[in-house]
């Protein structure tokens, strides 16, 4: 017969291992309930998915508040007709979390049924996913493309918030030379913008990136590949605000080429998205930086017109 004292230690133990099993994402109502990771509460104006906060179609496009170690990190808005998100925003830390930890690609569990647990998962073999993609998708394309981040590992500045990244609703098929080019160049770039405003000049910054859906001929239910991508940063003090954008096309790309660092006026007007509604930002200026070595680095990685 099992004592008392053994069961206690047994019900003790696993008490203990579901108090730290960190919940890994969770789908959400709305915007506004984890609007923390964008410029004072308010989240991207983007035609046909949102408005003013607001989902315009709650039954394709989930808001997912992504959460690692029961801390939510950055916000992601998915499509799940098209399984590619269609904008992550974060708020950047200024820190350095260092290295790349080697962590599996999962999906959200709570996409396929809202009942469902809100803990990030592996997917279940033999399960079919019909409102999110899986990496089958990914390893039947991975010739030409790869998963790409929305909320670049390279932008987190903690462990637990580098693991977070690695979820399928944080990442799009992204071309191989183009994510590692003229994209990664333009991660850099606005780092080392943001690293230098808020370590030098306390500035607060927040980051979007998205991606437009592209018009291609894919079976029906499969992944969509994004015709472009963009991204848009913004950062501020008590008084001044100061903002750039980026977006380039999701294709092959044969040398190095620097993106072009634009407005965020450019970029509603190109775009169509309104990265941060209800602001007049500076544009910025490469002369604003006047570390020299940061100047030169963001010259190595941007194009300015």
């Amino acid at each position: 017969m099992t004592s008392l004292k053994t069961k206690n230690i047994c019900f003790l133990a696993a008490f203990l291992f579901l108090a730290i099993v960190p919940t890994l994402a969770k789908v959400v109502q709305s915007a506004s309930e984890c609007n923390q990771f964008v410029r004072q509460g308010t989240p991207a104006n983007i035609p046909g998915v949102l408005k003013d906060g607001k989902i315009q179609d709650q039954n394709r496009y989930k808001v997912i508040c992504q959460t690692y170690a029961n801390k939510p990190w950055y916000l992601t808005v998915y499509d799940t007709a098209k399984k590619i998100p269609v904008f992550s925003a974060y708020k950047y830390s200024g820190k350095k979390a260092g290295g790349r930890p080697t962590k599996d690609w999962k999906i959200e569990p709570q996409l396929e049924d809202s009942a469902a647990s809100k803990d990030m998962m592996m997917e279940e073999r033999g399960k079919t996913y019909t409102k999110q993609a899986v990496n089958a998708d990914y390893d039947s394309i991975k010739t030409d493309y790869n998963r790409g981040h929305l909320f670049p590992v390279s932008h987190t500045g903690y462990k637990n918030e580098q693991i977070s990244t690695f979820t399928l609703t944080n990442a799009v098929p992204q071309i191989i030379s183009f994510n590692d080019k003229s994209w990664a160049y333009m991660e850099k770039c606005i780092q080392y913008i943001m690293f230098y405003y808020i370590n030098q000049r306390k500035m607060e910054c927040f980051v979007v990136v998205g991606a437009k859906p592209g018009n291609n001929n894919r079976p029906i239910n499969s992944i969509n590949i994004p015709s472009v991508m963009w991204s848009a940063f913004y950062c501020s003090d008590t008084e001044r605000s100061i903002a750039g954008a980026h977006w380039g096309d999701n294709v092959k790309i044969q040398s190095k080429t620097l993106l072009v660092m634009e407005t965020l006026e450019e970029l509603k007007e190109k775009q169509g998205n309104e990265a941060f509604p209800g602001t007049n930002p500076e544009a910025f200026d490469i002369d604003d930086i006047k570390d020299p070595k940061v100047k030169q680095n963001v010259r190595n990685n941007c194009r300015f017109q």
